[in-house]
């Protein structure tokens, strides 16, 4: 029997703070390890942003996950600056 490989994928997380056209956001984004940027993440090819432990003032709770459409983003905080740059 064949022993499945697993696969292992390096990011970075950072804590942002992202402001859309109707709301705001405050979560973690996977930076992954080719993209040493935020902004890098913001300009590739991908239509939509990633984020976990999100929250807002439009939910009761935080939600564990959530997709937001990069053509509705009008401004973005990094909270946690330093930790981008650390793996």
């Amino acid at each position: 029997m064949k022993k499945k490989k697993e696969v292992q994928y390096k990011y970075r997380k950072v804590r942002a703070w992202v402001k859309t056209i109707d709301s705001a956001y405050t979560g973690t984004v996977y930076l992954p390890a080719d993209q040493t940027r935020f902004s890098d993440v913001i300009n590739d090819e991908r239509q939509f942003i990633s984020m976990t432990d999100v929250e807002s003032r439009d939910f009761a709770s935080p939600k564990s996950y959530l997709a937001i459409n990069k053509d509705l983003i009008e401004l973005v905080e990094l909270l946690e600056p330093d930790t981008e740059g650390k793996s």
